[in-house]
């Protein structure tokens, strides 16, 4: 078991890991602490004290997260969210390391290809990152991201230091401007956990995930906080079924998650853990839906891990799906950092228009959702006047798609933004030019001005969610949520829309 110390005191022992520190440290800001515990001695100062800023700002937000989701947390749904919300924390995407290197490496090639005598400073600083962009750039319009986390995947510490490096330079180009960086192993996808031999499967291997948590430390030179997300274990020991897993001795369970979190910490490099209170199933017949639903949740767990692990913070994912439910896991086990959701954000995003009021203690709300749309259009205009309208329209439409989720004539709604983000792909296809149509976001007013009524686009955060409360209370708030029910048939039609595009090539 891990045994960290500080002024000659053991932090961690295998049975007493619930008295570790004085009540007053936990989930505060750590300080002159959290310096003196967590920076390597041969470490420059100001990379400890940019750190020290950055984790302060990490956890400061950690009340409530925005899961990574592939092909939904993209910067535009980020700028959407954080137009609901300034203070929920915003987690990328998960972007491949080994797709970083391999960019970085071809236009470091393609630059010295141009130029054989040049420099490393001067490759590192002029290779071109307009492919990088893809990847790691956040909004240019205010409200600025501000408190967010990429999140990385990949089982190569060598891959792994040079996407944190390429996170730097992509930093100091002014692309990006991330609060942390988050190693999955979480995500149970075959594509992930099995072909890529990364994302949960690394659960079983803690020992490599402490190496790549280092190898991303020292990618960005000390200056970032490095966070895990990961689940309660796997199915490794013993083939998943329901009548097999609920004769898991729980201890046992318990005990090598344990091992998986205090081996990960044992490099003083990571103190922050989002936990999806499910095993991760690495069977190839599970899916990731399946992931989702059939292994039981166990928040008892998670919360074990608060009370046991003070000097870490940890947040709760998996199941939780509203501000109510937040709130109750926060009353449950009050030393929680955090919660994290994501299909009821990517469901019905305004649902959470009051997290700043309810869990952040802040006096102000957004007015409306048509404040919000408009403000959305200022972000729409500028994406579409540095980028290709062609290749970007759709992602830009897509994430204000479930902006009014429930409401009568969404559907109508979401079938005229469907109509016109086509458009540039559409001309392109045909020969002409886009500068005779309406800029996107008269587009975007246009269609919520025809198909919402004014009681929808202008009703108020606080009336939203009393509305949201009473039909919780009348068909309970237990289970899936409508929206995420209907979101979840949505994502089935563009899912089957693909392959059906696909296969007409």
């Amino acid at each position: 078991m891990l045994s960290l110390t500080m002024n000659g005191c053991a932090l961690l022992q295998p049975r007493f890991r619930n008295v570790l520190l004085p009540q007053r440290l936990r989930h505060q800001k750590f300080g002159e602490f959290y310096l003196r515990l967590y920076s390597p001695i041969n470490e420059g100062e100001a990379s400890v004290v940019e750190r020290s800023r950055r984790y302060d700002e990490l956890i400061d937000a950690t009340k409530l997260s925005l899961a990574p989701m592939m092909e939904y947390t993209d910067r535009h749904f980020r700028h959407l969210v954080r137009l609901i919300s300034k203070k929920t924390l915003l987690y990328t995407e998960m972007v491949a390391a080994s797709a970083l290197c391999h960019e970085r490496r071809n236009q470091e090639e393609e630059y010295l290809s141009r130029y054989p005598g040049a420099s490393d400073d001067d490759v590192r600083e002029n290779y071109s990152d307009s492919y990088l962009q893809k990847y790691l750039s956040q909004g240019r319009v205010q409200p600025l991201e501000g408190p967010s986390v990429l999140q990385l995947g990949g089982s190569n510490p060598k891959q792994m230091l040079e996407a944190a490096q390429t996170i730097m330079d992509m930093t100091e180009r002014g692309w990006c401007d991330y609060t942390a960086i988050n190693l999955n192993c979480g995500c149970p996808s075959p594509k992930v956990a099995g072909k890529g031999c990364f994302g949960a499967a690394l659960m079983d291997e803690p020992k490599l995930v402490e190496e790549l948590t280092r190898a991303l430390h020292d990618g960005v030179k000390g200056r970032l906080p490095i966070t895990v997300k990961c689940r309660i274990g796997t199915d490794s020991e013993q083939q998943f079924s329901k009548a097999a897993y609920s004769q898991v001795d729980p201890e046992v369970e318990y005990s090598r998650l344990c091992n998986f979190i205090e081996t990960v910490a044992s490099g003083g490099i990571v103190t922050d853990f989002s936990v999806h209170a499910r095993i991760a199933v690495l069977q190839k017949s599970f899916s990731p839906s399946d992931n989702r639903k059939v292994p039981p949740l166990k928040y008892d767990v998670v919360r074990r891990l608060v009370n046991d692990y003070p000097n870490f913070t940890f947040s709760l994912n998996g199941g939780i799906e509203s501000i109510a439910q937040a709130q109750r896991e926060f009353d449950e086990c009050p030393d929680l950092a955090g919660v994290m959701i994501g299909r009821s954000w990517a469901a019905d995003p305004w649902s959470f228009a009051m997290a700043d009021k309810l869990l952040y203690g802040l006096p102000d709300a957004p007015k409306n959702r048509l404040d919000v749309l408009t403000e959305y259009c200022k972000h729409a205009d500028a994406e579409e006047e540095r980028g290709d309208p062609a290749k970007i329209r759709r992602f830009i439409v897509k994430a204000i798609t479930p902006l009014f989720a429930g409401e009568p004539n969404a559907k109508r709604y979401r079938i005229a933004l469907d109509q016109f983000a086509g458009i540039p792909k559409k001309l392109r296809a045909e020969g002409k030019e886009l500068d005779s149509q309406p800029p996107i976001s008269e587009l975007i007013l246009n269609a919520a001005h025809e198909h919402l009524s004014e009681d929808v686009l202008l009703r108020s955060p606080e009336e939203s969610y009393e509305r949201k409360l009473s039909t919780e209370a009348k068909h309970g708030s237990t289970g899936r949520s409508e929206a995420v029910a209907k979101w979840q048939v949505l994502r089935k039609e563009d899912e089957l829309n693909k392959l059906q595009q696909i296969k007409s090539l």
